[in-house]
C-alpha cells in the first residue's frame, strides 16, 4: 500500500487527459464518474490503514533534480487525511448534483481533483509550490467555458492577480530557505523534514514567516487581503464557487499547520496573537458585510469568509482543543457551505435571480429542497447534534483557554452569523410564494439522495465525532508538544 496516495493522486488526472482526447461526452461522464468511485474507496481504504499515532504515513518519494534537491515527495497525517477524504469523497457527490454533460467539463473537474491532492499531500516545498500555483487553473478555465455571468473574467483575472502577488513573494521564501539550507548542510533540499531544522536568524524568520503568511491569508481569504472574494465567488459558476469554498480556501489552513508551524514554530507562537484577533475581526467584519447583502450567493461568500476567519483563529490558538476544532471545521464548513452554494446554484438556474429581495415561498413550493438547505444552514450556524456544533465548541474552548476575551468576542460573532442566517432563510425560504418563485420545482432525485446524504453526515459526525477526530488527535498533540510548548515556555 506503499503507492496508493500516489494513485489517489494521479489516477484523475490521467482518466481527465483520456477522457478528453478519447471520449464522447456519453463515456466521458461515465468514465469519471467511476473513476472519482474507484479514488474515493481508495482514500477510505487509505484512512482505514491510517495510524493516527505514526507520525506521516503511505510516504513516496522521488528524486526529480537531486543536485538541487527538488523531490516529489507525498505522505499523508493528521494534518491532511481530512482533506484528502473531503476531495475524493465529495467529487462523485456532484455527479449526481450537476447536470453538464459536456466531457471537458468532467475531466476539468478530475484535473481540479488531481492539483488539490497533490498540493495537499505535498511534503517537499517545490512540489507544494508547482500545485499552488496550478491548482487555481483548471478553476479558471471552468469559470470562462461555463460561468454564465459577462463579469466572470474580471472577477477571476482579480483573483488571479491577488494569488499571484502572494505566490511570487512565498517563491521568493522557498527558495531562501532552500540556499539557507545548502550554507547550513552543504546540499539543497526543500523537503519539509530538512527545512524544520534549519537554524534561522530571528529577523530572517519572522521576513520568511510572514511571506508564506500573506499568500496563505489571500487564499482564505481573510481582511484585508479579500477584494477579490466577492466578485470571484459571485460570478463563478456554482460548481467553480464549491471548489474555492469547500476546498481551495482549506488548502491554505492546511499549508500553514504544514510548513509554516514546523519550520518557523519560534514566529508561530510570537505573532499568535494577532492572527486570532484577525481571525475573529474578519468574523465580525464579514458577518456584518454578509448582513446587507442581497445577492444570495454574495451573502453566502462572505458567511464563508466568516467561518474562515474562526478557524484561522483556531489553528493560532496555541491549544490543542482549538486546534483540534479548526480541523474539524474544515470538514463542517466543507460540507455546510459547499452544499449551500451548490443549492444557490440550483435556485439561481431555475428562477434566473440570486436576489433576496425578490425570492419567498420556496419552502412551499419544494419542502424537500427547504428541509436539506435547512440542515446545512443548522449546521453552519452551530446547532447541537451538527458537525458544526462540535466544531465551534472546540474552537471556542481553545479560545477560552487561551484568552477569556477571544473566546467572549468569537461567541459573540458566531451569534452575529446565526441572525444574517436565520434572517436570509426566512426571507428567501420562508414567506410567501411570488411570481418569480411559482415556478420554482423540487429536487430530482439523484439531488435529494446526494444533499440528503451530507445531511446524514452532518448530524452522525455532530452526534458522534469522536472516530474522525481520533484521526488527527496524534498529529495535533506531537506538534503541540515539538513546536508550540518549548516556544511557549521561552517567552515566559
Amino acid at each position: 500500500m506503499s503507492s496508493i496516495l500516489s494513485l489517489i493522486i494521479f489516477i484523475p488526472f490521467l482518466l481527465g487527459v483520456f477522457i478528453a482526447l478519447f471520449c464522447n461526452n456519453f463515456w466521458g461522464k461515465i468514465i469519471a464518474f467511476s473513476g472519482s468511485v474507484f479514488v474515493a474507496i481508495l482514500a477510505v481504504i487509505m484512512t482505514i490503514g491510517f495510524d493516527p499515532a505514526g507520525g506521516v504515513q503511505f510516504v513516496d518519494i522521488i528524486p526529480l533534480v537531486q543536485s538541487y534537491g527538488i523531490t516529489y515527495m507525498v505522505g499523508v497525517d493528521g494534518i491532511n487525511i481530512y482533506l484528502i477524504l473531503i476531495i475524493t469523497l465529495f467529487l462523485p457527490f456532484l455527479f449526481f448534483v450537476l447536470r453538464y454533460q459536456e466531457r471537458g467539463f468532467w475531466a476539468n473537474l478530475l484535473f481540479i481533483e488531481s492539483g488539490f491532492l497533490a498540493v495537499c499531500s505535498s511534503l517537499d516545498l517545490i512540489f507544494f509550490y508547482a500545485g499552488w500555483e496550478m491548482m487555481l487553473l483548471p478553476i479558471f478555465i471552468m469559470t470562462g467555458l461555463y460561468g454564465k455571468s459577462i463579469k466572470r473574467a474580471k472577477a477571476m483575472l482579480d483573483m488571479m492577480y491577488y494569488a499571484i502577488f502572494g505566490s511570487m513573494i512565498m517563491l521568493g521564501a522557498i527558495i531562501y530557505l532552500g540556499v539557507a539550507h545548502y550554507f547550513e548542510f552543504g546540499f539543497y533540499s526543500f523537503a519539509l523534514a530538512d527545512l524544520a531544522n534549519l537554524n534561522l536568524s530571528l529577523m530572517a524568520e519572522r521576513i520568511l514567516f510572514f511571506s508564506f503568511m500573506i499568500a496563505f491569508v489571500i487564499k482564505l481569504p481573510i481582511f484585508p487581503f479579500h477584494m477579490w472574494l466577492s466578485g470571484a465567488y459571485t460570478h463563478s459558476p456554482s460548481v467553480a464557487t464549491f471548489m474555492l469554498s469547500a476546498i481551495a480556501s482549506k488548502v491554505a489552513i492546511f499549508a500553514i499547520l504544514r510548513f509554516v508551524l514546523p519550520i518557523f514554530s519560534l514566529s508561530f507562537v510570537e505573532f499568535s496573537s494577532y492572527f486570532v484577533a484577525l481571525g475573529i475581526f474578519s468574523m465580525i467584519y464579514f458577518g456584518v458585510i454578509a448582513l446587507r447583502c442581497d445577492d444570495f450567493k454574495t451573502l453566502l461568500a462572505f458567511a464563508s469568509a466568516s467561518h474562515l476567519g474562526l478557524i484561522l483563529a483556531g489553528v493560532f490558538s496555541l491549544d490543542v482543543v482549538g486546534m483540534s476544532g479548526a480541523l474539524y471545521q474544515i470538514i463542517a464548513h466543507a460540507l455546510t457551505s459547499g452544499a449551500m452554494f451548490l443549492m444557490v446554484g440550483i435556485i439561481s438556474n431555475q428562477l434566473g435571480t440570486r436576489k433576496v429581495s425578490q425570492l419567498g415561498g420556496i419552502a412551499t413550493k419544494a419542502p424537500i429542497f427547504a428541509t436539506l438547505f435547512g440542515i446545512m444552514m443548522l449546521s453552519s450556524v452551530g446547532l447541537p447534534t451538527t458537525i458544526g456544533f462540535v466544531a465551534e465548541l472546540l474552537i471556542l474552548v481553545g479560545l477560552f483557554k487561551t484568552n477569556l476575551i477571544y473566546g467572549i468576542i468569537a461567541t459573540t460573532s458566531i451569534i452575529v452569523g446565526a441572525v444574517y442566517m436565520f434572517v436570509v432563510y426566512r426571507k428567501a425560504i420562508l414567506q410567501s410564494v411570488n411570481e418569480i418563485t411559482d415556478k420554482f420545482k423540487e429536487l430530482r432525485k439523484s439531488q435529494i439522495i446526494a444533499f440528503s446524504l451530507v445531511a446524514i453526515v452532518i448530524f452522525v459526525m455532530g452526534i458522534y465525532p469522536k472516530p474522525i477526530l481520533d484521526l488527527s488527535q496524534g498529529t495535533i498533540q506531537s506538534h503541540y508538544e515539538k513546536y508550540i510548548k518549548s516556544n511557549l515556555k521561552g517567552q515566559e
